[in-house]
């Protein structure tokens, strides 16, 4: 008895340290399929790289979400030159991971369909929120100090007159958006992989 649960523990943690993995290289793959979203800042483009993430969050918990999240960024920052210091890296990071949070927290809550929509649309509000916060007094800041230009500078950049009118009418637009469209394709995976997920989420 003990034997069965020892060897079920242990194939359960193979299936773990081989899935993320996995996962996070999907991920990276996604991270390159990035849009410009019209009407917003030109550094500002969706992909759905999140997406894996989330899965990986939803079988294994949210950590295992956000793990994906730094592995994903971590390849992104060795294989893809960015002019971005890291600046967008760490974004991008902060972003899935208050998302993932967010909705696989609510998704085990709910235990069904409708906990993981809320999940989602708490995830949407969240990253939003969190983006929005982040980019006002860490990210644009770091970003100006980085590449050695006033603030006002990179503000003409993107014709705005503060710091937070630059959140306000692209930060948060934005994340609200992408958080829409992870939703508008998370759920139907989530529906039909609803089965599998469950077989694997370790309580």
């Amino acid at each position: 008895m003990k034997e069965t649960a020892l060897h079920s523990s242990r194939t359960r943690a193979t299936q773990k340290l081989v899935t993320i993995p996995m996962l996070a290289a999907v991920a990276f793959i996604l991270q390159y399929l990035e849009v410009p979203v019209p009407l917003m800042p030109s550094f500002l483009k969706l992909d759905f790289s999140t997406l894996p993430a989330l899965i990986g969050g939803l079988m294994y918990g949210p950590v295992a979400g956000v793990i994906i999240e730094v592995l994903k960024n971590t390849l992104h920052m060795l294989f893809k030159n960015t002019d971005g210091l890291l600046i967008g890296e760490l974004a991008n990071v902060v972003a899935g991971s208050s998302f993932i949070f967010a909705a696989v927290y609510m998704q085990r809550l709910g235990q069904g369909k409708k906990g993981f929509l809320t999940g989602l649309a708490l995830g949407t509000i969240l990253m939003t929120i969190v983006m929005a916060i982040a980019n006002a007094y860490v990210l644009l800041p770091a970003y100006a100090v980085l590449y050695q230009m006033p603030i006002e500078q990179l503000l003409t950049m993107f014709n705005a007159t503060s710091i937070w009118s630059l959140v306000l009418y692209g930060i948060v637009p934005f994340n609200l958006f992408k958080g829409v469209m992870i939703s508008v394709v998370a759920y139907p995976i989530y529906v039909k992989l609803g089965s599998r997920i469950a077989a694997r989420t370790n309580n």
